[in-house]
């Protein structure tokens, strides 16, 4: 039986996670996959500097989707014993029966508590939000009544939601807006919240509103979490580009061939249907391709693009 060859531009995530896919399908397909760069992992991989690992990208493990956690834990499972730093907190109530010691095995998730802070009024915040004795306190009673004087108006009159801005103040009030939200997120994304699109906090904060912060620090915690709420996640043992580094291992061991190194130059055509990738300058004939790289790079390397769409891409 004749071999067919499939490319997969990008040895990141999506690029590993197509290439694995196409493998558990099917054993037709010879699977290649071109890394541009000297790294596994794109814009999740783990950066070594100077001995020091260092996280770029995406680094707490988290899903609600079954067949992606189950993704996650058959590459890395969760540790079944402490690791040093929860023993040194005698924390172990997160331990996964039967899973590996991470003080033996490389190929572990831990499973660590989320700790996130916005320093202000000389205070530190946890983000998301949460009421509690101390953060009232930080606020103090003037604030605290005008934040909830504003909650009350936002929940009356809501605003056309045309801007990330309207998403926020509809949902916790202008007065925390003002004190968490605004200057986080342009500094965070380097654009004011006015100037991004509201369906950005829709798939980051989902349904978060005040009423959920109020609900998540007082009442029992039960069923599905918002996300930016919560309140453990799980973090490959040296970093989130380990995941993507023991995947490919996977992969190669499987008869994948990942190349790195291999910028993509061009697409060629025939047919209408794209026949060859050219990679460093050398032709390689396929079947399909798989692409990850980023869509201005694929239009540039694709031939007879019209003006329109070559303007837009850039």
């Amino acid at each position: 039986m004749d071999m067919k060859t499939a490319v997969v531009i990008g040895a990141g995530p999506a690029g590993l996670s197509a290439a694995a896919k196409l493998v558990e399908l099917s054993n037709e397909w010879r699977v290649i996959v071109l890394e541009a760069t000297d790294a596994i992992g794109g814009l999740s991989r783990t950066v070594r500097h100077n001995g020091c690992r260092l996280d770029i990208g995406g680094h707490r493990f988290f899903s609600k989707s079954r067949e992606v956690t189950e993704f996650w834990e058959k590459l890395m499972p969760t540790q079944g014993l402490p690791a040093w730093d929860d023993s040194q907190i005698r924390r172990s109530d997160h331990l996964a029966h039967g899973g590996p010691d991470p003080e033996r095995e490389n190929r572990v998730m831990l499973r660590r508590r989320r700790i996130s802070r916005i320093y202000y009024l000389r205070h530190f915040f946890n983000y998301p939000i949460a009421i509690s004795f101390a953060t009232l306190w930080a606020l103090g009673p003037v604030r605290t009544v005008r934040a909830g004087l504003s909650y009350l108006f936002s929940s009356l009159v809501k605003r056309t939601e045309d801007s990330l801005e309207d998403f926020y103040i509809n949902r916790f009030g202008r007065t925390l807006y003002s004190m968490f939200f605004e200057d986080y997120t342009e500094k965070l994304w380097g654009v004011h919240p006015s100037a991004i699109s509201p369906t950005w906090g829709s798939q980051r904060v989902k349904g978060l509103s005040l009423w959920k912060v109020l609900a998540n620090a007082f009442l029992p915690k039960h069923g599905v979490r918002e996300t930016s709420l919560i309140e453990e996640f799980s973090y490959p043992k040296f970093g989130p580009g380990q995941l993507w580094e023991a995947l490919a291992d996977d992969l190669m061991k499987k008869g994948v061939d990942i190349r790195l190194n291999a910028r993509v130059d061009r697409l060629l055509m025939t047919g209408g249907k794209i026949s060859a990738v050219v990679a460093n300058g050398r032709e390689i004939a396929c079947d399909a391709v798989f692409s990850s790289m980023p869509v201005k790079d694929l239009v540039s390397a694709l031939p007879d693009v019209p003006a329109a769409v070559a303007d837009v891409a850039l």
